[in-house]
């Protein structure tokens, strides 16, 4: 009985390296782009935004707005690579367009910052210019398709910051 104890004792430990190596790190760039994509998301104001978030880990919760046309929504979560993540979204509709904004902030972030923003300014949904400076990194990028979006993105000393406007015209919105 012992040695039988001893014997599966012995396959679970040998197992467990194995095991925890077939677990997928993540990578700050892939963190980076998986939170672009919720920001995008919340911007375009797609219906099922906030769904979608909590599904990929983020406690994400409508606030509450001040008129009917606004929509406000927060989101935070702890994100692998990178650290703790702020969203704020602000959703504005107007007669013939909706404007949606979606800032995501990282305070004190951990990782390679410039490989961060030059790999999101090279998605090819997205054009523009980066530059580098002695406290950090710095993209300003214009998103192509239906809607107009605008990306602002850094990585310095103090924080890591996705800024991302979309304005979407009535006529190719998700809410007509």
């Amino acid at each position: 009985m012992r040695s039988g104890l001893a014997l599966l004792l012995g396959l679970v430990l040998a197992a467990t390296p194995a095991l925890a190596q077939s677990k997928t790190k993540t990578s700050a760039v892939d963190e980076a782009v998986a939170a672009l994509e919720v920001c995008e998301a919340f911007a375009r104001n797609d219906a099922d935004a906030i769904d979608a978030a909590g599904e990929a880990g983020w406690d994400a919760y409508d606030e509450e707005s001040e008129s009917p046309f606004i929509t406000q929504i927060g989101a935070s979560r702890e994100i692998p690579g990178l650290g703790w993540g702020d969203i704020f979204v602000l959703v504005e509709s107007y007669p013939d367009a909706t404007f949606g904004y979606c800032r995501l902030d990282v305070a004190q972030a951990k990782g390679n910052g410039k490989t961060v923003i030059e790999s999101l300014a090279g998605l090819d949904r997205y054009e523009g210019e980066v530059t580098s400076e002695t406290d950090g990194t710095y993209a300003s990028l214009s998103g192509s398709g239906e809607a107009t979006s605008l990306l602002l993105t850094h990585w310095d000393d103090v924080s890591f910051v996705i800024q991302l406007t979309i304005v979407t015209p009535k006529s190719a919105s998700s809410d007509n």
